[in-house]
């Protein structure tokens, strides 16, 4: 999704090219730019909402219970235990792991959209973009931010899965692992 440099690059040549003839602005692409920054922003203040350093804490937690709870999961346990804890194992293992290592790539990714949609409202509202390649810009961004919007959801559910199996396993998990009481 490293797309700023071709971006700018090709922009900046057609600005060159066309410099000295402008195009009358878009006043309907303006706003649906507008609109995208909207979108950008909401995008943006969901990823905010995550709470990295709980989720750190959480990680920590789980890389100490790791290997204590592959071995138990290898012995016999009850079927509801066995399954409670192997959805916590993979909500720390996957969804945990997702989110630790996705938000803040997703966060940048985010910013610069944002940036480059505020150089093309620019752009197109001072006339400086020929109509072809200012639909083709515009659709290039629509498709990224789409992606960075699925994006933002896979994070944002894994969030909500790790902390649900968090908040409802990882006292019991813990009572579990730990050793027996001495005589």
């Amino acid at each position: 999704m490293k797309y700023g440099i071709p971006f700018a690059a090709t922009a900046a040549l057609l600005l060159a090219l066309g410099s000295g003839c402008r195009q009358p602005s878009d006043p309907a692409l303006v706003s649906a730019l507008d609109s995208m920054m909207v979108r950008t922003d909401s995008l943006i203040a969901g990823l905010d909402t995550i709470d990295l350093a709980r989720c750190d804490h959480m990680d920590s937690v789980f890389r100490s219970q790791r290997t204590p709870l592959e071995d138990l999961l290898r012995d016999t346990l009850a079927k509801d235990q066995a399954v409670a804890i192997g959805n916590y194992f993979r909500a720390m293992d996957r969804s945990l792991g997702r989110v630790r290592g996705k938000t803040k790539g997703v966060h940048a990714e985010l910013l610069t959209s944002r940036k480059q949609l505020e150089d093309l409202r620019h752009d197109i509202d001072n006339g400086l973009l020929p109509e072809g390649p200012r639909a083709t810009y515009f659709e290039q961004e629509r498709l990224v931010l789409d992606q960075l919007a699925q994006s933002v959801q896979v994070i944002q559910n894994s969030y909500r899965t790790a902390t649900r199996e968090w908040n409802a396993q990882h006292h019991g998990v813990a009572e579990l692992l730990a050793p027996p009481p001495g005589p």
